[in-house]
């Protein structure tokens, strides 16, 4: 059942403005993969706090992560990277109990306030479902065929 939701929001939900992007931009879906990986890095920067010693290694290992993943973006957008649908369904889990717990807040509060929880769910999940494009469409040209339409007449 797990997959087929998966399967679900994959094509309905990320797909789309994924491929939307990728034709307007002119990226590749590898390199908005990066760029979602990124962006989810840098969200777990917004959430370092430096409390004990066990935050402040945390905080150094989130650092490391997203300079190393800044610097894939950088470097090697468009590197090719392999599909993991492991943790692709790891991390729909987390994001479909946080967007329960966030209705759930929600509903006993008057305003829940902002978590990069939910920021970090849809950078992952944007960058996961990217990898699983296989190929962008072209995009469609409605004008090219009109004129040459008038060219002929």
């Amino acid at each position: 059942m797990i997959r087929r939701l998966d399967h679900w929001i994959g094509t309905r939900l990320f797909h789309p403005p994924i491929i939307w992007l990728c034709q307007r931009t002119g990226m590749t879906q590898y390199a908005v993969a990066r760029y979602g990986w990124m962006l989810a890095a840098w969200t777990l920067v917004m959430r370092i706090s430096f409390n004990g010693l066990g935050d402040w290694i945390f905080s150094a290992l989130i650092l490391v992560v997203t300079l190393l993943e800044t610097w894939r973006a950088a470097v090697t957008p468009d590197a090719p990277t392999r599909r993991n649908d492991g943790l692709r369904l790891i991390i729909l889990v987390f994001a479909l109990i946080d967007v329960v717990k966030l209705v759930y807040v929600s509903a006993h509060q008057a305003f829940p306030g902002f978590s990069w929880t939910e920021a970090w769910d849809v950078f992952a999940l944007v960058a996961e479902y990217a990898k699983t494009i296989d190929t962008i469409p072209p995009r469609r040209r409605r004008d090219v065929r009109t004129t040459a339409a008038r060219q002929r007449g």
